[in-house]
C-alpha cells in the first residue's frame, strides 16, 4: 500500500523537504477525508483572494491537505469572472495546533471570521471536498450570503455514521505514530480531526442544510473508504439527501477517485459554472 511505502521511506530520512510534506499532505486527503493573511483567535489561517467580480467561490480542502488541492482548476474557476478564495493552514506555527482540543465548530468559526471580514456581504459559494464538506454545512449555518454548494466527494451532515466513524478510527489511528515521526507539523493538524470524528459527528447530527440552497452533489465512482458496508451506507445517504429537495442535484463522476478535481476536473468547473449562472440569474 502506498500510505505504508511512503511512511516506510520518510523513516529512511532525517529530515522531510517541504516538497515531500506536501505531497504527503494531499495523499493524507485522499485517505482522510477524510494574497493577504488573515487570523482569528482559533487558528491561524492564510487566506488568498484573487479575481474580480461576483459570487465568491470559496475552495475548502479536506483533512492534511492545502490549497493546492485546487491549483489544477483555480484558474479556470476565476475565468468565470468571480473571485475565488483558496485557504492554508499555518501548520509551521511555533505554537500547538489545537492545544486546547479540536472541534469542527472551531475550524468553521475560523473560516467564517475571515470570511466574514473579507466578503463585505457579498453572494459566497462553497466548493468543499472531502472533510471540508462538514466545515462547509456549518458555514451554512452562520453565513447568510452562502447560495450554493457544490460538494467534491465531500462529508455531508448525513454521513457521518457511526459506521463511519468506527472505520475512520480503526482505519488510522494505527498510524498516528509512524505519521508523528514522518511529519510531526502535519500530525498536529491531522491527528485531532481523526481523534475528534465522534463529537464531529454528534455535531454533524444537529446540522440541517436548507432545503432552498442550490448543491451540487458530485460523488467519485472510487471513494476513499475502503470498507464495502460503510461506503453504501454513505451512498444512500447522498442519494436521500440530494432526494429531499428539487434545489439538489447528484452527479457521479465516472472513472474519478476521490480527488476529483484532479482525476476529472471537468466534473467539478461544470458544477460551478452551474450554481454560478443560478446565483446570477436570481
Amino acid at each position: 500500500m502506498l500510505f505504508t511505502v511512503l511512511f516506510q521511506k520518510a523513516r529512511s530520512v532525517p529530515y522531510l523537504s517541504p516538497i515531500f510534506t506536501r505531497m504527503l499532505a494531499a495523499f493524507l486527503a485522499i485517505f482522510l477525508s477524510t494574497a493577504g493573511a488573515t487570523a482569528t483567535p482559533f487558528y491561524p489561517l492564510s487566506l488568498e483572494l484573487k479575481g474580480e467580480g461576483h459570487p465568491i467561490v470559496v475552495l475548502i480542502h479536506g483533512n492534511g491537505s492545502n490549497a493546492s488541492a485546487w491549483n489544477n482548476i483555480e484558474p479556470q474557476i476565476r475565468s468565470m469572472g468571480v473571485q475565488t478564495v483558496v485557504y492554508d493552514r499555518v501548520i509551521l506555527d511555533p505554537h500547538p495546533m489545537w492545544e486546547g482540543g479540536y472541534a469542527v465548530e472551531h475550524e468553521a468559526k475560523d473560516l467564517i471570521t475571515a470570511l466574514s471580514d473579507l466578503a463585505d456581504n457579498a453572494p459566497i459559494i462553497l466548493v468543499a471536498h472531502s472533510y471540508g464538506g462538514y466545515i462547509a454545512s456549518l458555514l451554512v449555518e452562520e453565513l447568510e450570503n452562502v447560495q450554493g454548494i457544490v460538494f467534491v466527494d465531500a462529508g455531508i451532515p448525513q454521513d457521518m455514521s457511526a459506521e463511519l466513524v468506527d472505520f475512520v478510527l480503526a482505519e488510522y489511528t494505527p498510524r498516528f505514530e509512524a505519521l508523528e515521526k514522518a511529519a510531526p507539523e502535519l500530525a498536529k493538524t491531522v491527528i485531532p480531526v481523526i481523534k475528534a470524528y465522534p463529537a464531529t459527528a454528534q455535531r454533524m447530527g444537529s446540522v440541517t442544510i436548507p432545503q432552498h440552497l442550490p448543491v451540487i452533489d458530485i460523488v467519485a465512482e472510487t471513494s476513499w473508504v475502503k470498507d464495502a458496508k460503510v461506503v453504501a451506507q454513505m451512498r444512500k445517504a447522498h442519494a436521500d439527501f440530494t432526494a429531499a429537495s428539487p434545489n439538489r442535484i447528484s452527479v457521479f463522476a465516472k472513472g474519478s477517485g476521490h480527488n476529483v478535481m484532479q482525476d476529472k476536473p471537468e466534473y467539478v468547473i461544470e458544477a460551478i459554472k452551474r450554481i454560478v449562472e443560478q446565483v446570477r440569474g436570481k
